[in-house]
């Protein structure tokens, strides 16, 4: 999620699902703040998913972990590697410098990947979105945060 309204959102999100879930929760000891023992349950349910949305915005962002943000500064690094290491190459043999960001890429644990429709436009070394992470977690988040792209 984007960091600049994950701070605003969270502390929301997080009032009102703690407060859905313990209105939910006494419903289901017969202290009833509904009409229905069916909204209450509704309640409990609404509130669980709002603390189960909260924290994955925490799981998401940039600043709880690297992910996404982390793969695009991984690039960066390999490019500039890759730059500084063959520094003629650009111009005369681009090849080598596409073949070492990859195998830098590789190195750091991704994958190259041109599944993601904007590395299928450009299936460059420097596009963020032709690699994925190797470990299941990361790729499975990864993937999703790709998806809002």
């Amino acid at each position: 999620m984007n960091e600049g309204i994950a701070p605003f959102l969270s502390p929301l999100t997080l009032l009102l699902g703690g407060g859905l879930l313990a209105i939910g929760f006494l419903s289901l000891l017969d202290l009833h703040f509904f009409k229905t023992k069916w909204q209450g349950k509704v309640a409990l349910a609404l509130g669980l998913l709002f603390i189960l949305a909260t924290e994955a915005m925490f799981v998401t962002s940039g600043a709880s972990g690297r992910y996404f943000e982390g793969q695009k500064l991984d690039v960066t690094d390999c490019e500039f590697q890759a730059e500084r290491d063959f520094p003629s190459e650009r111009r005369s043999n681009p090849k080598i410098i596409h073949d070492k960001i990859v195998a830098c890429m590789g190195t750091l644990g991704y994958d190259w990947s041109d599944e993601h429709y904007h590395c299928a436009e450009a299936p460059i070394s420097t596009n963020v979105f032709c690699y994925l992470p190797r470990a299941p977690m990361q790729r499975s988040i990864v993937a999703w945060q790709m998806r809002f792209e």
